[in-house]
């Protein structure tokens, strides 16, 4: 573990610091039915999303597989998905096929925009320098930092932290801006520690096109079951009336491995007793806890916490 590491993940837990996510998605939807159409086409309520608030969403395909995951915010004339992975030309195509007569105007405006993420326990004294307002969990307000007009919500993006999203043209004088009020820069790889220790999941990386939203045992967050017809809905009903699925995302703890040890990697198997018991997603050496943990899916009967595997021990 470098020292560098233990700085900047120390500023994401105990301090303030920021980490430029280089790999996010933003998909920008305007028009007046914006909000009536992307309804019908992801996991969770939108249309009584009031002008501010900010959920999670699963975006599915016909068989109810996942397309795509993100948090949907509702910003006056506008709806942002934010999610993780560039490639969202894919989830633009998806809904535009299904557009007809409604007015909806889709954009990938990845390219546009920068997102920075906030965190740590200072972050909120520390932001409050830069801003009058900071929003509750998953919300968003549109503010003033310094001079700048941006974007800034609390979401659970490695664990909940702020999203800062503002104009590529503007980043550079933003961190300034941030550093200035003591938010240091922070390695994408301190995040991704945080991001494990809890239990966070991103697209392309803990979430494929091979997964069913209810196995990311995200149900309370990213899925209203009570919405109505959406594409995929069928699938995410039949699940929830049978009350299961045949595997769940965990997160696992690897005890008896040093940090010089080499770790699983994503799509190592899981074992127990020598037979398949899962797959691993991420794994990082959590500063925390002193030892490797990381996100996997594991079969419903080595879901309970305390189950020991082969090689580690699953805790939630």
């Amino acid at each position: 573990m470098t020292n560098q590491l233990e700085h900047d993940y120390h500023q994401l837990t105990n301090g303030a610091g920021y980490t430029r996510l280089a790999n996010h998605g933003l998909i920008r939807l305007t028009g007046e039915d914006r909000l009536s159409f992307f309804h019908n086409f992801c996991t969770n309520e939108i249309k009584k999303l009031e002008t501010g608030q900010a959920c999670e969403t699963f975006i599915l395909n016909s068989k109810g597989k996942i397309l795509n995951f993100v948090h949907a915010i509702n910003m006056h004339d506008e709806l942002f998905l934010y999610g993780h992975g560039t490639n969202v030309q894919p989830t633009v195509d998806h809904l535009d096929k299904f557009l007809i007569r409604e007015d909806v105007t889709l954009e990938d405006t990845t390219a546009d925009w920068a997102g920075l993420f906030v965190r740590g326990k200072k972050s909120a004294d520390c932001l409050s320098q830069l801003t009058d307002t900071l929003p509750p969990e998953n919300e968003f307000h549109q503010v003033q930092l310094q001079n700048h007009k941006v974007l800034i919500g609390n979401l659970e993006i490695a664990g909940f932290g702020y999203l800062i999203l503002a104009p590529k043209t503007e980043l550079s004088s933003i961190e300034v801006a941030l550093n200035e009020a003591a938010i240091t820069e922070c390695s994408l790889d301190a995040l991704h520690v945080s991001r494990i220790e809890n239990a966070t999941p991103w697209h392309e990386l803990d979430i494929t096109a091979n997964n069913l939203p209810q196995e990311l045992q995200r149900d309370s967050k990213a899925i209203n079951f009570n919405k109505g017809c959406y594409l995929g809905q069928e699938t995410v009903a039949r699940i929830d009336a049978r009350g299961r699925v045949n595997r769940l995302l965990v997160s696992i703890r690897f005890p008896e491995l040093s940090p010089t040890e080499n770790p699983p990697t994503a799509g190592d198997v899981l074992t127990q007793a020598g037979q398949p018991a899962g797959t691993v997603s991420s794994v990082v050496f959590s500063l925390r806890d002193q030892c490797h943990v990381g996100l996997g899916f594991v079969k419903r009967a080595f879901k309970d916490p305390e189950t020991q595997l082969d090689h580690g021990i699953v805790v939630k």
